[in-house]
């Protein structure tokens, strides 16, 4: 494939976004949205422009979503965080609406590749903290890996893929599970299942942000490739010496009881559990999470 062609579908990808913030009803997605910036990265990409989220004046933060998400996830924790930090909150490789035709390969280590040179572009000459979420949270312990020299402290967010072996999805199984996932009824269950009480917290606005990056061009098979390869799995035995705080909701029905237990049961996870609260403490308790977050970027525990 040409560059010219890797020219062409990365522009479709951004008209597309253009035109999906439009429409964006939540104005807290509204908001954050306009804060993308598309970073053109280097020949391992094919020059792809990548979009980011670059805001605000203070210490750098890295945040990283969940599985099958986007940058809007943090849209909630973003209006105040930004008043006092540089937050970056890239769209991973594969997801969002970061492009689908850099590589034809979506993998873990592809990710952090991915991530590493989005860093390296951008010029971030402080030590970088991290907030991941859900599958965020096992990139940013892969990442610490990778680069610990870089990175101050980490927030892990019901973190997902910290246990177990990566289980190879092979095709046509991949393909046809990701095509499962596209069904809009899925998405809806999907959607309601992240929040503490949905029949409270979930309604148009909530749907939306779940799915809207559904319309990017290559959702699918990126969504399928990934899944071929395995994901994130086991990634607790990648943690350095880096602090580390770990907050996970008592309601969280993704994760589970078993798996929320065996987290706080590990002293390296430093865990706090949040009552009312879901898979996701930044979207379900915005506000305390905010609080967590400051302080414990702030304080000098480890």
């Amino acid at each position: 494939m040409t560059l010219i062609k890797y020219d062409k579908y990365n522009e479709l990808n951004i008209s597309y976004f253009e035109e999906a913030k439009l429409s964006i009803k939540d104005p807290l997605g509204a908001n954050i949205s306009n804060d993308v910036r598309w970073i053109k990265l280097n020949k391992n990409w094919n020059y792809s422009m990548f979009p980011v989220v670059v805001s605000g004046v203070g210490e750098p933060i890295l945040f990283l979503h969940g599985f099958d998400s986007s940058f809007l996830e943090f849209r909630r924790v973003y209006p105040n965080l930004k008043k006092n930090y540089q937050m970056i909150i890239p769209d991973l490789l594969g997801f969002g609406f970061a492009p689908r035709f850099a590589t034809n390969q979506y993998s873990p280590s592809k990710l952090i590749s991915n991530l590493k040179d989005i860093i390296n572009t951008l010029k971030i000459t402080k030590k970088i903290k991290i907030v991941g979420a859900s599958m965020g949270a096992s990139v940013a312990i892969r990442l610490s890996k990778e680069i610990p020299e870089l990175i101050d402290k980490i927030i892990l967010l019901s973190p997902a893929g910290l246990f177990g072996e990566s289980k190879n999805i092979p095709f046509p199984f991949n393909q046809i599970g990701a095509a499962f996932l596209g069904l809009p009824k899925v998405r809806k269950i999907l959607c309601r299942q992240a929040f503490a009480n949905p029949d409270k917290s979930v309604g148009l606005m909530e749907e939306q942000i779940a799915s809207i990056h559904l319309g990017c061009s290559g959702w699918r098979n990126s969504l399928a490739s990934f899944a071929k390869s395995g994901g994130f799995s086991g990634t607790y035995k990648y943690i350095q010496s880096i602090p580390i705080k770990t907050v996970c909701g008592e309601n969280d029905r993704i994760l589970g009881r078993k798996e929320i237990n065996k987290i706080k049961s590990l002293e390296k996870l430093n865990c706090i559990g949040l009552q009312n609260c879901g898979h996701l403490p930044h979207v379900d308790l915005p506000s305390l999470s905010s609080k967590i977050i400051s302080d414990y970027f702030e304080s000098n525990s480890k």
